[in-house]
């Protein structure tokens, strides 16, 4: 195809695009000359190029288009729905015909005739279909003029009430990919820069060169800004479909819908107005089908007969707010309370406790629909789940708002550009990364205060302002090997998805953040799912741009239907008495299903049988390092290599809890039914139709607890005798009492020392008596008169002092 043909086929759309758009306004206001004139003037222009072509066909359709709005111009003829619908048909029949004209193949069957003769002909109508509904005695069109929608027919010919038509400006048509190719050239001109800027910082003041190099600095700038905004393109070309789109799909359903666009001149990256096509359809199809009513509903409600849809667009910040409003009936709260409770996606008691507006986002969970039958437009639950996943993927957000007989408005909020972001750079190991800024809801280091991190088996948990987080290392999600930071050196950062899924990003440290250029990577790169792009670091080093979606997904970390709109919202868990009751749902080896609160549980462990010891009265295991107590076991004996336990703390004491199966952490919805027959049962309650028992933490930590054995540098220490009656026999009795032994004369004030009466003498004579508290012994039962010892087997009274002697200890510690 040469130049001189691809520039026709361009132009030509682009005014047939621009035609379909004036002609459905021009309808709706037929005073409107200066519209008119506009389309006659689009019309008259294809009309040429197509006969400069030597397209005959295309000539001849749009030379009766031509005609039709001739006659008018001339007031010969009077515009009405079926003119406006004979002509947007001959621009429909032109638009295939480009396009068949593009793709080097045959142009349309013959049709032209009957198309000419419906313009041609002012007596000819559309279907009556759609009729039903409007008032006897009123013949307006099925799309009446502006005079009789907006009900101001006085001042239809105002001037000053008419729209503007915008002044035609000066363009040039450049392929996509040369913008690309700038685009990339200047990031690396960028680049460029601020290298060159690093080395003369390392050479010193240097006049003759600073003042040149910042007018480029600020030259480059510029350049930049200049070839970002020429990715830009305003959101009208996206709007002005729309009318043409209402305006069919009304008349289809026996509606009269008005259109009402706004914000046209908002500018939007091309990538991302693509991206909102279809999901911006749908919702007005949804609109107009469940949304607006017929005409004679609306006047039995006291509603005018023609329904508005608004669609509007507004900047903040670095996002795009678009609103799709209608005056119709609203959404039917008990209809879709009904629906899920039917499908099984929420119980009857999960529904008593949703608030309005998580009832109404049930409409975007997949397969969810209230029509009654299937239909051309909607009906088959296919819809909005996708219009959500859509904008989520690329960041984005929806959400709805309405009053019952007022009206819906869907908000969608999308990013300004998916080329130019915000970023913020980290690192793991040697490595650097980037991440999308508008996920960031905070950074917070792992050894802060206020957080607490654990892991739960293979997974890691971290606690912050009272709500338990899934935490992922950055480090085994990318696979990267020799990372060794601290668990305590770890910087944590907070990450919210568009669904309002909140998990934490675990990273070495933070870098830098800013403006990141996002570069596409190679197919097989993105097939991975971790990464979205790559951009270049202003030191020039190329990294590559996380997403957060798909990594949070990979993990199970982005809630489904159910979770999602059962989680509470924040206000609702500020209300007096609206605290929610979370638990970790299990199966003990009885097949009971229970439950404990989840704040007892400090996370989820996986032991080898072999660390389990049944000998004594308590079950023990060891964790860790330290033997702890253990319940729940199976009274025959354990099968498998490994036992699932729930690891609980009441804040001193901790103890394990044996499992069959871990199932969920839940909120407890349903009433709690007390249990006083069984003491360690606290409530039972329903969950999915189910008994659940709540375990009584009090009881079982009253029977079961016990603080955990101190590692071994934070016990107290002893010292004792050169013997190996101390070794073998003193020795196990001193490590049992909870010290550590160590060597003599280490000259620490808090260290216990066990001496025999005569070597203290000694001792004391000579000026050595040990800094810190002595306990002495004696080689005979019976103590003489006065004498402070002890007897060397006086099992009780060594014990006794060894506890004394830790206590105070612990005393004189606090005091310091």
């Amino acid at each position: 195809m040469d130049d001189l043909l691809a520039e026709f086929i361009a132009e030509t759309r682009e005014m047939l695009e621009a035609s379909s758009g004036e002609i459905v306004a021009w309808e709706a206001d037929p005073a409107d000359r200066a519209r008119l004139d506009t389309i006659f003037r689009f019309v008259h222009t294809v009309k040429g190029n197509c006969g400069f072509f030597d397209f005959p066909r295309l000539a001849a359709l749009s030379h009766a288009a031509e005609d039709a709005l001739a006659d008018c111009r001339a007031g010969r003829r009077d515009p009405d729905s079926a003119m406006v619908s004979a002509v947007l048909a001959i621009i429909d029949r032109i638009a295939q015909m480009v396009d068949a004209i593009e793709a080097g193949e045959e142009l349309p069957e013959d049709g032209d005739d009957a198309l000419i003769a419906a313009v041609n002909d002012p007596r000819e109508t559309s279907a009556n279909r759609g009729q039903d509904g409007v008032k006897e005695g009123s013949e307006p069109p099925l799309h009446a003029p502006a005079s009789i929608l907006l009900e101001r027919a006085e001042d239809s010919a105002a001037p000053a009430r008419r729209n503007e038509i915008a002044a035609a400006q000066r363009t040039i048509r450049l392929p996509v990919e040369l913008l690309d190719r700038v685009m990339s050239g200047v990031s690396d001109m960028v680049l460029a820069r601020n290298d060159l800027a690093h080395r003369l910082r390392q050479a010193g003041n240097q006049p003759t060169i600073d003042g040149p190099f910042e007018r480029l600095t600020a030259i480059l700038s510029d350049v930049r800004d200049a070839i970002t905004r020429m990715r830009m393109q305003r959101i009208e070309t996206l709007l002005n479909a729309l009318p043409r789109l209402v305006r069919d799909l009304s008349a289809d359903l026996g509606k009269l819908v008005m259109v009402d666009c706004d914000g046209g001149d908002v500018e939007l990256d091309r990538e991302m107005i693509e991206t909102i096509r279809d999901p911006l359809t749908h919702l007005i199809r949804n609109a107009i089908d469940h949304g607006i009513e017929v005409p004679s509903a609306r006047l039995a409600s006291g509603k005018r007969e023609i329904g508005l849809l608004a669609i509007a667009a507004r900047q903040s910040g670095n996002t795009i707010a678009i609103m799709i409003s209608d005056d119709g009936r609203g959404l039917d709260e008990k209809k879709i309370a009904a629906k899920a409770v039917a499908t099984g996606l929420v119980s009857p008691a999960e529904r008593s406790a949703m608030s309005r507006d998580k009832l109404l986002n049930l409409i975007f969970e997949p397969g969810f629909s209230t029509a009654d039958s299937v239909s051309n437009v909607s009906g088959r639950g296919v819809g909005l789940d996708v219009v959500r996943q859509n904008l989520e993927r690329v960041g984005g957000s929806i959400k709805v708002s309405s009053q019952p007989g007022q009206g819906t408005v869907f908000t969608m909020q999308i990013p300004l550009t998916l080329s130019i972001i915000a970023g913020l750079t980290v690192e793991v190991g040697a490595q650097r990364f980037a991440i999308p800024q508008g996920y960031v809801e905070e950074i917070v280091q792992a050894s802060a205060d206020a957080l607490d991190f654990t892991r739960m088996g293979e997974a890691a948990l971290v606690t912050f302002r009272g709500n338990r987080i899934a935490c992922l290392m950055l480090a085994d999600v990318l696979g990267l090997q020799g990372t060794k930071t601290a668990a305590g050196e770890l910087t944590l950062v907070l990450l919210r998805l568009a669904s309002g899924d909140l998990f934490a990003l675990a990273v070495d440290r933070i870098d830098s953040n800013g403006d990141l250029v996002v570069k596409p990577l190679a197919p097989a790169v993105m097939k991975s799912g971790l990464y979205a792009g790559s951009t270049l670091l202003d030191d020039g080093q190329p990294v590559l741009l996380l997403d957060v979606t798909n990594i949070a997904a990979q993990h199970d970390l982005v809630s489904d239907g159910r979770a999602r709109v059962l989680q509470p919202a924040e206000d609702e868990a500020a209300a007096p008495g609206a605290a929610m009751l979370r638990a970790m749902l299990f199966t003990d080896f009885a097949g009971r299903r229970c439950a404990v609160r989840l704040e007892l549980v400090q996370r989820i462990e996986t032991t080898p049988l072999s660390a389990i010891n049944r000998s004594a009265a308590r079950p023990r295991v060891v964790i860790d390092g330290m033997i702890l107590p253990l319940i729940g076991l199976p009274e025959g004996p354990l099968t498998g290599d490994k036992l699932r336990l729930l690891r609980l703390s009441d804040g001193d004491c901790e103890l394990l809890h044996a499992v069959r199966e871990v199932e969920d952490a839940i909120v407890l919805y349903a009433p709690l039914i007390p249990v006083p027959e069984d003491p360690l049962v606290e409530a039972m309650t329903l969950i999915d139709g189910q008994p659940v028992a709540l375990i009584d933490a009090h009881e079982v930590f009253a029977r079961h607890g016990e603080p955990p054995e101190a590692a071994p540098g934070a016990r107290p220490r002893c010292t004792l005798p050169e013997s190996d009656w101390a070794r073998t026999i003193l020795a196990p009795l001193v490590t049992s009492a909870g010290y550590t032994i160590v060597p003599q004369n280490s000259g620490d004030p808090d260290v216990v020392a066990i001496m025999f009466d005569e070597v203290f003498e000694a001792a004391e004579t000579l000026g050595r008596v040990p800094a810190g508290p002595v306990i002495r012994l004696r080689d005979h039962p019976a103590a003489p008169a006065g004498s402070a010892t002890i007897y060397r087997y006086d099992r009780a009274a060594l014990l006794g002092a060894l506890a004394a002697a830790r206590r105070a200890a612990i005393a004189g510690a606090s005091r310091r």
